[in-house]
């Protein structure tokens, strides 16, 4: 009997507790592994009650159980959307509830497609369940990454990020090679707990791979790190409703300098956040001179987020770095903006879109990313959440980046999960690219990560405050920064080799 049998006695009654509820529990597991509350290890039998429900229970469509899973996982996980649109962005409770509704919509339809994909090659080509849930949640994980600009936000391996040993084989295949081994092992544990089937084959290699990735995790992780540099963060805890009142720039000009001279003294990077002065650098003469004799004063390079006006009159969300000596060492522009957030996309065609953009926005996009070079080391400068994109985070160091310096405004978001979760994307960037990462967070969770994933310092959040930590530049390429995501690749070509196999098999049979 095959795993998706719909109409075996026990599923000739309907039982919609069974058939709603299963679906929900994995989705609330699925919250639940992710930050803030990150009980990890939930993670590795989250998709058992989705799964349960599908062999249990009779569907009209496969695609529904994955769908009800998907609506409660995103309404947990991105419930802040709503925060940020309607407290800050300027658009009313009704609509920022409808562009939420609609977001979580869209995200669930992954999963919606998941349970689907996993039905068909089931029922229809015999490919075993085991073998079929982790690569198509795995791929479908890299298509929302990717699709419409993409949305890399609370994968399944992002569950991990204080599971330090086994997330550390991250710096040969990358982050969705995580996922693939949760899925597989949610699908181990449900075989075996209910004494199905299952290859012992598959079985040995699946325990060999997470075995071998947890000793070279052990390994890795175990290993010195030596950091001669020092850094100073400092997170001014400007509140988003008066960040950019004219009224309040003086005052938000003090803050910054203030804790820099009295504690950014002799520091290799003194680091402000994202859109520190909220204003157009190049255009405030006085503002500008001011900030540039400040490196000199407390003998360090100033790192900062600001505003940027080119000679076409485009604005860029951009980051200075400024030498010991005053000189402006380089600027970086925003490469990947946020939709809605920082641009419209399809305004020319669909101008109503405009509407649901939040306040602020209409930043041009820069071009690379490209690192800063300074007589300290090559910095390369992660704007807001570009970080929560590995092939960003790849290109900039393997461009020569020696360390990386993230810079966020995350009070848009409130005291919600969100500063949590985007905390947790930057230890998988720090262990797939074998680099430091400073995060200057303007509200904070600002943050030092070795490149091992440790958090050597962290402020909390909504406090003024000055982090001092240590770093060292890198210079070394892992394999990840080499080849990218080829397991993706690898994995798309089995699914075509097992679905191809299974169709010769099956026309033999019918033959």
């Amino acid at each position: 009997m095959r795993f998706f049998d719909f109409f075996h006695s026990n599923a000739r009654s309907l039982n919609f507790s069974g058939q709603i509820g299963l679906p929900v529990l994995s989705g609330i597991l699925l919250i639940v592994c992710q930050p803030p509350v990150s009980l990890f290890p939930f993670a590795f039998i989250a998709l058992i009650p989705l799964l349960y429900a599908m062999a249990k229970y009779p569907y009209r469509h496969p695609f529904l159980p994955g769908f009800i899973t998907g609506i409660v996982a995103y309404l947990g996980l991105i419930y802040w959307v709503i925060v940020a649109m309607n407290t800050y962005g300027g658009i009313d409770i009704f609509t920022s509830t409808l562009i939420l509704l609609l977001f979580v919509l869209y995200l669930s339809l992954y999963l919606g497609c998941f349970t689907t994909a996993v039905f068909i090659l089931e029922k229809k080509m015999s490919v075993p369940v085991y073998l079929s849930v982790p690569i198509v949640w795995t791929l479908l994980e890299y298509l929302r990454g990717v699709a419409l600009t993409g949305f890399p936000w609370s994968f399944l391996g992002h569950s991990q990020h204080n599971f330090l040993i086994f997330i550390q084989i991250a710096s040969i295949t990358g982050t969705y090679f995580i996922s693939f081994l949760i899925a597989a092992i949610n699908c181990i544990v449900f075989f075996v707990a209910l004494k199905k089937p299952i290859s012992k084959i598959y079985l040995t290699v699946i325990l060999v791979i997470v075995t071998a990735s947890v000793a070279f995790g052990f390994i890795r992780v175990n290993e010195p790190q030596d950091a001669k540099l020092t850094a100073a963060i400092v997170q001014g805890n400007i509140r988003q409703d008066v960040k950019w009142d004219d009224n309040f720039k003086i005052k938000t000009i003090q803050i910054y300098s203030e804790n820099t001279i009295r504690k950014g003294n002799n520091v290799d990077f003194v680091i402000w956040p994202e859109t520190a002065l909220p204003l157009i650098f190049n255009e405030e003469t006085y503002v500008n001179q001011y900030i540039k004799t400040l490196p000199s004063m407390v003998n360090s390079h100033l790192l900062f987020g600001t505003i940027w006006k080119d000679q076409r009159g485009k604005v860029y969300n951009s980051a200075y770095v400024i030498g010991k000596n005053g000189d402006v060492n380089g600027i970086y522009n925003k490469a990947h903006l946020v939709p809605f957030g920082e641009y419209t996309p399809l305004v020319r065609y669909l101008p109503f879109l405009e509407k649901i953009t939040a306040q602020g926005a209409g930043f041009a996009s820069g071009n690379g990313h490209d690192p800063v070079i300074t007589p300290s080391g090559k910095v390369g400068i992660l704007i807001c959440y570009e970080g929560v994109f590995p092939y960003i985070t790849n290109a900039t160091v393997a461009r020569g980046a020696q360390f990386l310096v993230n810079l966020t405004n995350d009070a848009w978001y409130e005291k919600t999960s969100a500063a949590f979760q985007h905390l947790a994307f930057y230890v998988f960037r720090a262990v797939e690219t074998d680099r430091y990462i400073l995060r200057a967070a303007n509200t904070g969770i600002s943050a030092i990560i070795d490149p091992r994933g440790r958090i050597t310092a962290r402020t909390p959040i909504f406090e003024e405050q000055v982090l001092k930590g240590n770093f060292s530049l890198r210079d070394s390429m892992t394999s990840y920064i080499v080849y990218g995501d080829y397991f993706i690749l690898i994995l798309f070509l089995s699914l075509l080799t097992i679905i191809t196999v299974q169709f010769i098999r099956r026309n033999k049979k019918q033959r």
